[in-house]
């Protein structure tokens, strides 16, 4: 989706059917009727007006309000939802601000258009600095992004250094681990015990995996599933000081309940504050996200590129010679890859490129200790 001198414009590819101008569909995503107003083909800065549209075109219409990136739009009285595209989590962040403090606005309205165009871009506020970050999926994606800011909306911006998203993993669980919720402060009590086995999931950027094992009815299933809310919400809440958790596993093992001041409220407080204490317990392992690097580069600038993916921590994963050029592909740390394209310039006197592709993360070396 974009905006433009004809008005705010949403790309569509038709699947089956027509539209035409002046039919009412149904966003079956929002749950509402949205009228198409016009229908464009557009050829780079050329938009070609058409009465009607078929399956197979790709086009972009003008009049949709509530359509957003992945939405399904179908006719009013045969609802459908297509399963909508793979968002990736973002791994690079810079800092934005506007130069000038009267347009703090703007670039907030900036971003919001942004993120509704390209859901692959997070913003955020940092809670601790009040900054405004940007996220997305790489270096050069943040600064087509900022680009777009200055160019599409007359902003000036100033960028910070950008960084990487680093989330944290269980190295050594914890197995039994107690926690009691007790409270009574004079009128109804809450009352929850629950026993918890947190472990790493394999891969460690699986996500989140909860699972009971209790019998015997010590802790009744709408009090477990409690307990998953409460983990759940543990985890949404942030880090733990550190970074996000990710690649956990949670096993409900066994617990306790009170006649009269158990309830659902009680036991997602313990499973929110029990899985905070016991990760707390746990040995903790930082990771960094990493990216396969694919880098072209002529046969005698070779040694050169090698020796620098060797400096940036890189692990050379296969090696192709065609036609006079190369071919390396190797594991990087996306920390690593900031500048690399100019290095890249440098080392092969301009003739070498290369594509860098987010494949999840690893463990980060354990920082160096102090003197």
């Amino acid at each position: 989706m974009t905006a433009t001198a004809t008005g705010r414009l949403t790309y569509l590819r038709l699947y089956a059917g027509t539209i035409e101008k002046g039919d009412t569909v149904w966003d079956a995503t929002a749950g509402r009727a949205e009228r198409v107003g016009r229908i464009l083909r557009v050829r780079a800065d050329r938009h070609d007006r058409l009465d009607r549209a078929s399956a197979g075109d790709i086009v972009a219409v003008v009049g949709l309000k509530s359509a957003r990136a992945g939405s399904t739009l179908c006719a009013p009285d045969a609802p459908l939802v297509l399963e909508p595209p793979g968002v990736a989590e973002p791994v690079v962040s810079v800092a934005v601000e506007a130069l000038k403090g009267t347009d703090t606005g703007r670039l907030a309205s900036a971003l919001a258009r942004l993120t509704e165009e390209d859901p692959s871009l997070v913003v955020r506020t940092d809670p601790e600095t009040g900054q405004t970050v940007l996220s997305g999926m790489g270096e050069l994606h943040l600064e087509v992004a900022v680009e777009k800011i200055r160019r599409d909306h007359g902003l000036g911006v100033t960028v910070g250094r950008p960084r990487v998203s680093h989330r944290e993993a269980v190295g050594r669980g914890v197995s039994g681990f107690v926690f009691r919720h007790v409270k009574q402060d004079g009128g109804a009590g809450q009352f929850a015990h629950v026993v918890l086995d947190v472990e790493a999931l394999d891969p460690p950027e699986s996500g989140f995996e909860f699972r009971s094992t209790v019998v015997g009815g010590r802790v009744p299933q709408e009090y477990v599933r409690a307990v998953e809310a409460g983990c759940r919400d543990a985890l949404e809440e942030g880090p733990l000081g550190g970074h996000p958790v990710t690649g956990l596993r949670v096993t409900l093992t066994d617990g306790s309940t009170h006649v009269k001041d158990s309830s659902d409220t009680a036991f997602r407080t313990a499973g929110r504050f029990g899985l905070r204490a016991a990760l707390r317990a746990c040995a903790m392992v930082l990771l960094e996200p990493v990216a396969e690097v694919t880098v072209t580069a002529p046969e005698d600038a070779v040694g050169g590129v090698l020796g620098d993916l060797a400096a940036r921590r890189g692990r050379v994963t296969g090696s192709v010679t065609r036609a006079g050029s190369t071919v390396v592909t190797a594991t990087v740390p996306l920390a690593e890859l900031f500048g690399y394209a100019t290095r890249l310039r440098s080392r092969t006197r301009g003739r070498g490129t290369f594509t860098a592709r987010p494949t999840g993360y690893a463990p980060a070396p354990s920082p160096a200790p102090a003197r």
